[in-house]
């Protein structure tokens, strides 16, 4: 796909209009609870574009291509439903209890549930196996983009890592909410328009799937096991309601319980319908260009054939919805870990006194410092895709045994210190034994379904089974309880 002067405009107006909305922002921001929070300020209905922005990357685009072209509508089932449920049950169980905690990092509240060690020890963890995931995302950008602009991987990895480490480092959460507001609305209107000109060109929603080969239209196939459904709709559940923690970020910025519970409900529609945007390019791309050999390449062909044919620059204005879908969950992430290494770590392990304007200097430092990690860990994954892999199975290895006693904890009010690091350890083994030990051991490879399974069981029943068995000090039953009046308060 070959680039125009006008496509080269578009994508430069793109890329100065996000710095600009993130030196905007930088007015909003007054102290660190501005800057990690929003102020609590955030309007629900942004919150919950931020939240539906921040859990796409680039790989939505590819890494469901193969499945969507080859499987047909059951990729949606996989892919739309879960977080739906996911995010309904979010909205009636987590999404308030966040706002109620009034905390500035997600596991901040952990001192208070369980003891300051639990509260570093996640922190620590969770900062350290970030950059796994972050370097992912950010090499799938590269790859789509050096696929339909034939930019090259280090520059698009270099280039997209910058423009997104400099506008949150000024502005903070509100950038990142601000410029997924607007990346919201240029990669909404890039798809649909692709959706229009796709079915127009068809002949409609029936007649695609009429020539489409047979079992396409349906909601399940072989591909994907009712076992491996299970085990994934539970990872979501923990992810998309604060394991991952940009995305709690997004709750506790809301000033309001009830306004929380809307933006959760809100983000759960959004993710069941606009997939369809995505995969409908895919399902026909058979009918408009033909059989595709590399069907990750799939979204990317259709949309050169019909881009290529509206007008100048809409091939740029692609590309940047492109950076969109990947800069905003960068962005979302990049702020979170900053926000955990000031307050959870610099603050309560070096500088307990520090003051708002230098906890605000230290959260910009962070923030550049994790963005250039990042940049370098996708630079790495170019060169080292095998490690890689085997370093992305270890960061879903650690999500689970983070976010079940983060969580549960909210839910759970038995469980002591003692549940949460023996939960975070068991499962973490569990993971270790089941991938590894058994393949070595009994000469069985296990699949997906049963590491994850084996990990998030164990985890959850360590964390639930420990607050049966011990007891809590008067101290803890005095702390905890005071807590759980505050998350399960109803008013507003």
């Amino acid at each position: 796909m070959l680039l125009q002067n006008a496509d080269y405009v578009v994508i430069l107006i793109y890329t100065i209009l996000v710095s600009a909305i993130g030196y905007y922002a930088k007015s909003k921001v007054k102290n660190m609870e501005d800057y990690f929070a929003g102020g609590r300020s955030v309007p629900w209905w942004m919150a919950a574009i931020s939240h539906h922005m921040s859990g796409y990357s680039a790989f939505a685009f590819v890494g469901h291509a193969t499945v969507a072209y080859m499987s047909g509508f059951s990729i949606w089932t996989f892919f739309a439903v879960p977080i739906f449920i996911a995010m309904i049950i979010g909205a009636y169980t987590w999404a308030p209890k966040w706002v109620r905690l009034n905390v500035i990092t997600p596991v901040e509240y952990l001192e208070e549930r369980f003891d300051l060690k639990t509260r570093k020890l996640f922190a620590w963890s969770g900062i350290g196996i970030k950059f796994i995931d972050e370097g992912v995302k950010l090499y799938s950008l590269a790859i789509i983009v050096h696929v339909v602009s034939g930019f090259p991987l280090e520059f698009t990895i270099i280039a997209c890592g910058l423009v997104t480490m400099i506008y949150i480092m000024f502005g903070g959460l509100w950038a990142t909410m601000l410029t997924d507001f607007m990346q919201f609305v240029v990669q909404f209107g890039t798809s649909f328009i692709l959706v229009y000109l796709v079915l127009h060109a068809v002949g409609g929603w029936s007649n695609m799937w009429n020539n489409l080969p047979a079992g396409h239209s349906s909601l399940f196939s072989n591909a994907i096991s009712p076992g491996f459904m299970l085990v994934y709709l539970f990872v979501i559940i923990l992810s998309y309601n604060g394991g991952t923690w940009g995305l709690a970020q997004r709750f506790y910025s809301i000033g309001k319980p009830s306004d929380a519970k809307k933006a959760a409900i809100l983000s759960a529609l959004l993710y069941l319908i606009y997939p369809l945007a995505i995969y409908i390019p895919i399902w026909s791309a058979r009918l408009v260009i033909g059989e595709v050999a590399n069907p990750e390449q799939a979204y990317v062909l259709v949309a050169q054939k019909f881009f290529s044919q509206v007008s100048p620059g809409m091939i740029g204005l692609f590309v940047s919805s492109i950076f969109a879908a990947t800069m905003s969950m960068i962005s979302a992430d990049l702020n979170s870990l900053s926000a955990v290494f000031t307050k959870d770590i610099y603050q309560r392990s070096f500088r307990a006194n520090a003051s708002e304007n230098k906890l605000v200097k230290i959260g910009m430092i962070s923030t550049i410092v994790f963005g250039l990690l990042t940049i370098v860990s996708a630079l790495i994954t170019i060169h080292l895709q095998g490690a890689f892999n085997t370093m992305v199975e270890w960061y879903a290895a650690i999500l689970g045994p983070i976010s079940i006693p983060l969580l549960f904890g909210m839910i759970f009010r038995k469980p002591t210190w003692r549940g949460a690091i023996y939960s975070w350890a068991a499962g973490f083994a569990a993971f270790v034994f089941v991938k590894y030990g058994v393949p070595n051991i009994f000469g069985i490879a296990t699949a997906f379904e049963y590491y994850t399974g084996a990990e998030l069981f164990v985890s959850f029943s360590v964390f639930y089974l420990e607050g049966k068995i011990s007891k809590q000090t008067d101290e803890e039953v005095e702390r905890v309880d005071k807590l759980f009046k505050r998350i399960k308060n109803q008013k507003g």
